[in-house]
């Protein structure tokens, strides 16, 4: 068929074909994205900031019925999940139990989960966890390997009256005595 036309049905045939692959194609990888992308979650039982909610002394977790996690109070403890919704499980010093649904925006990696706003039904109880940033070292030549110094530039090596470090051992200066 190198130099015959196709038939106008077979060519929309395949086109159809290729349009319905590509959007299968299309919706898998949406899916995958969506319930497979990880999570983790940090499992916080601390008095909230504006005092309304007190830690627990005392508390075990679970989440998506992974290993629990005991708690005391003013503890913090992690759970990596996948997907969007989970199902935290909150069991009390005194054996009472709590299970509550909770919803992961997709565009988050690390979230604090407060179990005491949880248990008291206050929102949010899930928020976006920032680490608080590193100061970076005060002089920007510390750890540079690339840097050039010179035994003869003061500049370089620091001020003159800086205590030097003693020399590493050397061999001994007498040879031991041969055994008999």
């Amino acid at each position: 068929m190198s130099g015959a036309t196709m038939d106008p049905k077979v060519q929309i045939r395949r086109r159809l074909v290729r349009g319905g692959l590509i959007v299968v194609y299309a919706a898998l990888i949406g899916f995958v994205f969506t319930f497979g992308k990880g999570h983790t979650i940090i499992i916080d039982n601390k008095d909230a900031e504006d005092g309304s909610v007190k830690a627990f002394e005392s508390v075990t977790v679970s989440v998506d019925g992974q290993d629990p996690i005991d708690l005391q109070g003013g503890d913090r403890d992690m759970a990596k999940v996948r997907g969007q919704g989970h199902t935290v499980e909150i069991t009390l010093q005194g054996g009472q139990k709590t299970q509550t649904r909770i919803r992961v925006p997709l565009t988050e990696d690390m979230l604090l989960l407060s179990l005491p706003k949880l248990a008291a039904g206050q929102q949010p109880a899930v928020i976006p966890f920032v680490p608080k940033d590193i100061a970076p070292p005060a002089d920007e030549q510390v750890g540079n390997s690339n840097a050039f110094t010179s035994p003869t530039d003061p500049a370089a090596s620091g001020p003159l009256d800086a205590p030097v470090a003693p020399a590493a051992p050397g061999a001994p200066a007498v040879p031991a005595a041969p055994k008999p």
